[in-house]
């Protein structure tokens, strides 16, 4: 592989993922006043995390390896190097049940809900092969990510009754859609290349751009009423929680609307980082 920059490795190595779902588990601690987890937690929903990106591609590599051309680079890179990533791969899958063995039962019986949408987004993924967006796919992948990152610390928020309060918490909610439309829109751009092939599909690349920036622009909106709820509650976290998922829409809707001012590479890059711009802002409008 040619010599690439430093700040494209994260996403070819799968590392942005868990970044993320690292940040929104500590804004979760604050906004559920978690005093207290087992310390191995973060480190096991990294690895997880990455352990679920890391399979993923390499089966999304294989599907298509008839035409590598079209690869993105990240899933080129699995390709290449597939031996290699296989052999991390079951070094992590070790890991994530050595951490599993190291937390609680009440935990672990807590957590197996959120083990569904991982299931079913690998069983989507096995049989879809289709272009442009798969709706239905980045919905499942969206919870899948949304509920694996947030359920350990509910489990420990000390007011859960249930798994079914987790599904249904706003802050949980609004963090599902954000995940969803991120992967829509990176979905809609590694389908469409810098010029649509016809006029068809140019109408239907410009349907889903048009689909997508509605989705962002709804959910700075709920966002933005949530803050306000917030705010006449007295509730300075939660509304901090949601200003900063607002920074996250925003983000993207920005990308989405001068994408022609990125490569396709380097709005792959700032996809990630519209999900990790909001956790400065919610330490500032927090504190």
């Amino acid at each position: 592989m040619a010599r690439r920059p430093l700040w494209i490795w994260p996403n070819i190595l799968s590392l942005d993922a868990p970044l993320v779902a690292l940040a929104w588990f500590w804004m979760f601690k604050q906004v559920w006043l978690v005093k207290y987890h087992q310390p191995s937690l973060p480190w096991l929903l990294a690895l997880t995390v990455w352990c679920i990106y890391v399979a993923d591609r390499l089966m999304d590599s294989r599907g298509q390896q008839g035409s590598k051309d079209e690869l993105t680079l990240r899933h080129r890179f699995h390709w290449d190097y597939r031996g290699l990533m296989k052999i991390a791969l079951c070094v992590g899958v070790v890991g994530v049940f050595f951490l599993l063995s190291r937390q609680s039962r009440g935990l672990l019986a807590y957590c197996y809900p959120a083990a569904a949408p991982v299931v079913l987004y690998f069983l989507i993924s096995f049989q879809s092969s289709s272009r442009g967006v798969s709706w239905f796919k980045n919905v499942v992948a969206g919870l899948a990510f949304a509920y694996g990152t947030t359920v350990g610390v509910h489990f420990r928020s000390g007011s859960s009754v249930g798994f079914h309060e987790l599904a249904l918490s706003s802050e949980v909610v609004v963090f599902a859609a954000l995940c969803m439309i991120n992967m829509m829109v990176i979905d809609h751009w590694e389908s469409t290349g810098e010029s649509e092939r016809d006029t068809e599909e140019k109408a239907e690349s410009d349907a889903e751009n048009k689909i997508l920036r509605i989705l962002l622009l709804a959910l700075v909106i709920v966002c933005y009423l949530l803050a306000g709820a917030a705010e006449a509650f007295g509730s300075q976290t939660h509304k901090a929680f949601y200003l900063a998922a607002m920074v996250g829409a925003g983000g993207l809707a920005f990308l989405t609307l001068f994408r022609h001012l990125f490569s396709r590479v380097s709005l792959r890059i700032l996809a990630d980082v519209a999900l990790l711009l909001p956790l400065p802002f919610f330490y500032l409008f927090a504190n």
